[in-house]
């Protein structure tokens, strides 16, 4: 995590808000033609009661995951870190037409005031969502804020994989996903566990057994040569 510079998050104005209003419309309908398939592993975590977790999945997935979170796990709260940027504005009033908290910061700004909101909102019961390479890369990276926040709230964590049928990929550091309409989404999750009890000195070496078991339950064909 960062030092935590205090820094105000950017907000929408009134006409930025109605272009996301038509754009949120838009997404939604595309969402809605995606078709979600799963094993048994996720239909227990739908199943079952809830447990705030940490969720942890890829910057490249985001098209598609608030959209499996608010059709098949509507039991559950979600509360995910949003850039405090411009740009971040856009993601976080779009989370939020989906029922998503959204807390503002990022290693590049209002970091540890970001880190303590999202302890506060899994307490309240929220899961707390991370995409531990973004919001600027590398690609796949496994950076410890998902270890760390796990270890601060005692809350297990939940790997959740996004494998795309069908998708176009933007020239973005992340080669973001966007499915194809009316294509198949294949849902993997991997319930690692509790890390509460892990010493500061071993996040490092707990992140990277974390990679490994996200990597296992990720598809991409220019990364892994699979798809």
């Amino acid at each position: 995590m960062s030092s935590g510079k205090s820094t105000t998050p950017k907000q929408l104005k009134g006409h930025e808000r109605f272009l996301l209003w038509l754009l949120v419309a838009f997404i939604r309908t595309w969402g809605r033609t995606l078709r979600f398939k799963w094993g048994a592993e996720v239909q227990a975590l739908i199943d079952e009661p809830v447990v705030p977790s940490v969720a942890v999945t890829w910057h490249n997935r985001l098209f598609v995951s608030p959209e499996f979170f608010r059709r098949h796990l509507k039991k559950r709260k979600v509360a995910t870190l949003i850039s405090a940027s411009s740009d971040g504005g856009w993601l976080s009033g779009f989370f939020e037409t989906l029922g998503i908290k959204p807390v503002r910061g990022s290693r590049y700004g209002r970091g540890a005031q970001a880190f303590r909101e999202m302890i506060t909102a899994n307490a309240e019961g929220y899961d707390i969502s991370v995409t531990p390479d973004g919001s600027r890369g590398p690609l796949y990276d496994m950076k410890p804020g998902a270890v760390a926040m796990a270890q601060k709230t005692g809350a297990p964590i939940v790997l959740l994989s996004l494998n795309f049928n069908g998708a176009w990929r933007l020239k973005s550091w992340d080669k973001f996903y966007l499915p194809y309409p009316f294509s198949r989404i294949d849902v993997r999750v991997d319930r690692v566990g509790h890390f509460a009890e892990l010493g500061t000195e071993d996040l490092k070496e707990a992140s990277i057994a974390l990679k490994a078991r996200m990597d296992a339950i990720t598809e991409d064909e220019l990364v892994y040569g699979k798809g």
